[in-house]
């Protein structure tokens, strides 16, 4: 590579894993209130609007060609649209610690589809990881759903087919996050990231909005509680915008494989925060899936390649 990164770029990578790691308690909250998409869709439309205002106020008008808007528009339906319906339906049905950690396979995705789509070579201690991985995935997806312990969208029990359904929309996630990775390289570098997250927001938000209207008219709108209300707050401000800055930031610096180490540190700030404010808790079966999941991660992370940390949360 080039030059050493600056201070800066690390600092902003911490910065992004414990706001994206709170994330997941917020959502909890929010969705007290919101329904999934609902709650996707105002989070980036808010968030879309600030970040233009702000652009527009510090750089004026922007030349942007029809390609590259094309280009854009696809990030911001992978990154968002897609990654939040999954993620969103997935955390109301499941917990969030557990959301956290299969969030947390992200990297395994960008090393699997960098081996096939831009032949990037992948270490025996690679597979040796994504396979110890998958392994805590399964066992943690078949526990959670044998647990029975999460719940619906509008907060009632989801039976036991909830939490199991639950964290493969989470898993399904993972994998749109891989994708975007893979295609969020070049407008990393040509673009600053206020600009790129702007961008993201307002497309996520307008892919969104069909979405959100079929699940009003299929399941309706609920009154938001204060508890929903902030946690939409806290989404919009610290998660949508100034992670997602800090994140397009540090990939501006940071080879990808050391933006990917960062993930490893979500799950752990995730589970403190349901812990501490949603009262959640592992079964033990589950604390070992979990610790499986993220020592497969580590090793796959920590036999090098490129990968490379997208959204998560």
């Amino acid at each position: 590579m080039h030059s050493r990164p600056p201070a800066s770029a690390y600092a902003a990578a911490v910065g992004m894993t414990v706001a994206f790691g709170l994330s997941f308690v917020a959502t909890k909250y929010a969705l007290r209130g919101f329904e999934p998409l609902l709650l996707a869709l105002l989070r980036f439309a808010l968030a879309g609007g600030i970040l233009w205002v702000v652009w527009r106020l510090r750089f004026g008008r922007v030349r942007v060609s029809r390609a590259e808007l094309g280009r854009l528009a696809l990030l911001g339906f992978v990154s968002l649209t897609v990654y939040f319906s999954f993620e969103n339906l997935g955390i109301a049905r499941t917990s969030a610690s557990e959301a956290a950690i299969l969030i947390a396979t992200i990297p395994l995705f960008v090393v699997i589809l960098n081996a096939f789509t831009l032949r990037e070579r992948t270490t025996a201690r690679q597979w040796a990881g994504i396979a110890l991985s998958f392994a805590g995935i399964a066992a943690l997806v078949l526990l959670g759903g044998a647990a029975g312990g999460g719940s619906g969208a509008g907060g009632e029990s989801g039976g036991l087919a909830g939490p199991l359904v639950g964290n493969l929309l989470v898993l399904a996630a993972s994998l749109s996050a891989g994708v975007y990775s893979i295609l969020a390289r070049r407008m990393m570098v040509s673009r600053p990231a206020l600009f790129v997250t702007t961008f993201q927001n307002l497309f996520g938000a307008l892919f969104m909005l069909p979405l959100a209207v079929a699940e009003a008219l299929l399941v309706g709108v609920r009154q938001p509680t204060p508890a929903a209300a902030g946690g939409l707050l806290f989404l919009t401000m610290v998660c949508s915008i100034t992670a997602f800055l800090l994140l397009n930031y540090a990939f501006r610096f940071i080879a990808a494989s050391e933006v990917a180490v960062f993930i490893n540190l979500t799950p752990i700030v995730a589970v403190a925060g349901a812990y501490a404010l949603l009262g959640e808790r592992f079964t033990p079966g589950q604390a070992v899936a979990a610790v499986v999941v993220v020592a497969g991660v580590w090793l796959t992370n920590s036999g090098g390649g490129a990968a490379r940390n997208p959204s998560a949360g």
